[in-house]
């Protein structure tokens, strides 16, 4: 039984590799991998979008007044994403619509190669979810410091199912609705897109992924982004409690996983390497239903 539970997982990354190379991911949530979503910015900026020096104030209070954009989540199909470690118990964060509707959810620890997760919780009320897996990583810890526009971000997972990571600066508050499987209004942070390497079309895949600062602790967890604008979305620190303190879990992590180093503007890449080879960053496959085979017909 065991030997056709791997063989499942087996078959289902060789699928999702398949649908790699014919362009299935491209009609990606732009981060999501599903359908591409439909984006309603705000037509002006907000007061922290506008240039304040090296590192500005720190960011206000979530307001009803923040900007607001909708995204649109699709019908659920097999897909992948990005989760990362917060205790070397196997316990995960993750995108709440990276997992939602799928029946088996895994982490890929080698070349065609997964875990089964053994739970999800996700948040009722916000993207974001947790995972329990018998498989440990080197955990990260969560930023106590209170955010700052301007200051460096840095986002890791596999974009388009591919290793890659992208460095950004924080700009402000914006308010998140999201239609379609589910519905929900949460406020979010809003960061400019520095650099990404490798140059992917889009982020499809990064969702779920950390959001670190240049201690390389977590600020958040990436959940949505614009090409156009040059925009990445992680979720506010005020979610990252809220889905803590109802899942029970008390994250046990330490700056950057336990490397030497932060991420910065110069090591960034090498650094999300470090966290995928030591699987604190991992992919996730999300298996909806099992695949059916055509019927076969003899001529008569």
């Amino acid at each position: 039984m065991l030997g056709g539970f791997k063989k499942g997982w087996f078959i289902l990354l060789l699928v999702i590799a398949f649908q790699i190379g014919s362009g299935y991911f491209e009609e990606t949530r732009e981060l999501p991998t599903e359908r591409r979503p439909k984006f309603s910015f705000p037509p002006t900026m907000s007061p922290e979008e506008r240039e304040v020096g090296p590192q500005g104030p720190v960011l206000p209070d979530r307001s009803s007044r923040d900007p607001l954009f909708v995204i649109e989540t699709g019908k659920k199909g097999n897909s992948t994403g990005t989760a990362f470690a917060i205790h070397e118990d196997g316990i995960w964060l993750t995108a709440r619509h990276v997992v939602d509707g799928c029946e088996k959810v895994g982490l890929v620890i080698s070349r065609g190669q997964a875990v089964q997760v053994a739970k999800v919780l996700s948040h009722p009320r916000a993207d974001i979810a947790v995972l329990w897996s018998r498989r440990s990583a080197p955990a990260i810890s969560i930023s106590s410091m209170p955010l700052r526009v301007k200051q460096q971000g840095f986002h890791f997972g596999f974009p388009q199912s591919k290793p890659g990571q992208v460095s950004s600066s924080l700009l402000g508050r914006l308010n998140m609705r999201t239609t379609g499987r589910y519905r929900q209004t949460e406020p979010v942070v809003a960061w400019a897109e520095r650099r990404r390497i490798p140059l992917t079309d889009t982020l499809g895949g990064l969702s779920g992924g950390p959001a670190l600062n240049a201690d390389g602790e977590i600020v958040g967890v990436t959940v949505a982004a614009s090409k156009r604008r040059g925009r990445v979305m992680t979720t506010a620190p005020v979610t990252l409690e809220s889905m803590l303190s109802m899942a029970g879990v008390r994250p046990e992590g330490i700056p950057s996983a336990g490397l030497n180093a932060g991420p910065s503007k110069g090591n960034f890449v090498d650094y999300g390497t470090a966290l995928r080879n030591q699987l604190t960053v991992a992919q996730v496959i999300c298996r909806v239903g099992e695949q059916r085979r055509r019927p076969r017909y003899r001529r008569l």
